[in-house]
């Protein structure tokens, strides 16, 4: 298959894809699909410029085309791989499971701070989903638990140490985390990360289940440096 071939297959896809979105009733031009889909769709909004461009060259490739062989604008292989791989991502985008499933270090709000120091030490576990029981109660993170130690030990260390974690987590000042379903995409989740960033949030984790119910068991993390990795 010749490349404007592959490139015409790979973007008649995506538009099939919008189409199906959208559900419009009257047609909608690729371009003002893109538009109208970036801001509820994370993947297309990551590749919002690109489809954009690909729009300006396939209109090149069937309406300039001379002959029922030839066409004046012929893309390179580069950009033939760009879009059949942005084709996939789009149509089918990647989602958090498997990809960040991981079995998640809980701990028991009546556990001492001086006993997940000790988890901390042994282990290389740095973020602690804290339940009471089975009912999740908040995050605890290694950086949160020394701000918390420094901002209230005086002299003896003994009183911080013996300190419930139940305790961290009632004085902590609004949630740092966000529950998400497993079928969330990769993009969704990257796109979280950004929006709390623009909200100067602090955003530390997006704790996975199945529905994205707390009251559900945890299949995974994603912490923003986790998402470094994401292409």
């Amino acid at each position: 298959m010749r490349n404007d071939e592959r490139f015409l297959v790979a973007f008649n896809k995506i538009e099939k894809h919008f189409d199906q979105k959208l559900d419009d009733t009257k047609y909608v031009p690729f371009q003002r699909a893109v538009y109208r889909l970036r801001n509820s769709d994370a993947a297309i909004n990551r590749y919002s410029n690109d489809l954009l461009e690909f729009s300006e060259l396939r209109n090149a490739i069937v309406h300039e085309r001379t002959e029922v062989n030839y066409t004046i604008a012929d893309p390179h292989d580069q950009v033939v791989a760009t879009i059949e791989q942005i084709a996939k991502e789009v149509t089918a985008p990647q989602q958090v499971m498997p990809t960040f499933a991981k079995v998640l270090r809980t701990i028991q709000a009546d556990l001492k701070v001086k006993q997940v120091f000790g988890i901390i030490r042994e282990t290389e576990y740095s973020q602690f989903p804290v339940y009471r029981n089975k009912r999740f109660l908040g995050l605890l993170t290694d950086k949160k638990m020394l701000h918390w130690v420094a901002k209230n030990v005086s002299g003896d260390t003994t009183k911080v140490l013996e300190t419930s974690i139940s305790k961290l987590i009632d004085e902590e000042q609004g949630t740092h985390y966000q529950f998400i379903p497993r079928h969330t995409s990769v993009y969704q989740a990257e796109q979280l990360f950004i929006q709390s960033v623009k909200q100067h949030k602090r955003l530390e984790a997006l704790l996975i289940t199945e529905t994205g119910s707390k009251d559900e068991k945890l299949l995974g993390m994603i912490s923003p440096h986790d998402l470094i990795e994401i292409p």
